[in-house]
């Protein structure tokens, strides 16, 4: 399956079958061709970022996407084919959207539906949508939804947000190791920070700093307890490596401690594997160090 954004004229006949489907399903009868065309004629789509996603030459369905309210981003004409339904392309569709949605800067997605449209409720609660106040007029609103996006972006060392999170990290790695001494990291104008959010809310953090000539070592990677399994750390280890990229770096190293098997598990499933233990962690029985080569 691929989907891919598209002018919103070559939208058209899949956001036609779209309004044929839901004027049909209001009324309890098929749509007529004129009740289609006039209501495409009174909500356009021609502003609106499109999606289509498609199987080969097979159409599956589309969505739209409403940028005119920062730092929102409206969900519009979400719409899976009746063929294509059950294999996956309503998550896709909506997962597509929201990489987009971040792309333009949009922290929170939201849209509205109506109560007949049961299985695209199902579809929005299922991926993360939760039910909120009605925020737009229109006599076809019966369920508003809104769901905040996560996303990562640089922040500066005096951060107050990326404090308090270290901070937190701090005081959790105190209490796993028996308030054994944690020290503090130094901080130069070469080391890079960056913060994960979940809407306007800091969820997460990490760094890098140079060591060596190609290396750059991964420090403060934390996420917020509340937050934890919910693919945060992914983005935050992609922000990382694509900084060290960025910087002309090749690979990261990293150091995290035995009675952290669930740091362990992530950096292993992605691709980081164990090395000898490097200064000034060769003589500490309870840290591992791990590496990944991150660029050729």
């Amino acid at each position: 399956m691929d989907i891919t954004p598209v002018d919103p004229t070559e939208a058209l006949p899949v956001i036609r079958a779209y309004y044929a489907d839901i004027i049909g399903r209001y009324h309890g009868r098929p749509a007529t061709p004129a009740e289609i065309e006039q209501t495409m004629r009174d909500e356009p789509s021609d502003d609106l970022v499109m999606l289509i996603a498609r199987d080969g030459n097979e159409i599956l369905g589309c969505v739209g996407l409403d940028f005119h309210i920062p730092p929102f981003a409206e969900v519009k004409r979400m719409y899976v084919l009746p063929d294509a339904r059950g294999r996956g392309v309503g998550q896709a569709l909506l997962a597509a959207a929201e990489k987009v949605a971040r792309e333009h800067d949009a922290v929170t997605m939201r849209l509205d539906t109506r109560r007949d449209l049961v299985e695209a409720i199902a579809l929005y609660r299922k991926t993360g949508y939760v039910e909120v106040e009605q925020f737009s007029e229109g006599m076809y609103i019966d369920h508003s939804f809104a769901k905040d996006l996560v996303y990562v972006t640089a922040a500066e060392p005096d951060d107050i947000r990326l404090k308090a999170l270290i901070a937190e990290l701090d005081q959790e790695l105190r209490g796993r190791y028996n308030d054994e001494a944690i020290g503090p990291m130094p901080i130069t104008s070469e080391v890079r920070f960056a913060l994960a959010f979940r809407g306007q809310e800091p969820i997460g953090c990490v760094a890098v700093q140079p060591k060596g000539d190609v290396d750059f070592e991964l420090k403060r990677m934390f996420v917020l307890p509340a937050a934890r399994g919910t693919g945060i750390a992914p983005l935050l280890l992609d922000a990382a490596e694509a900084t060290v990229r960025a910087a002309g770096g090749r690979r990261i190293v990293l150091e995290t401690g035995i009675r952290q098997p669930e740091a362990i598990r992530l950096y292993e499933k992605f691709g980081y594997t164990r090395i000898p233990n490097f200064p000034p962690y060769d003589q500490d029985p309870l840290s591992v160090c791990y590496a990944k080569v991150v660029a050729d």
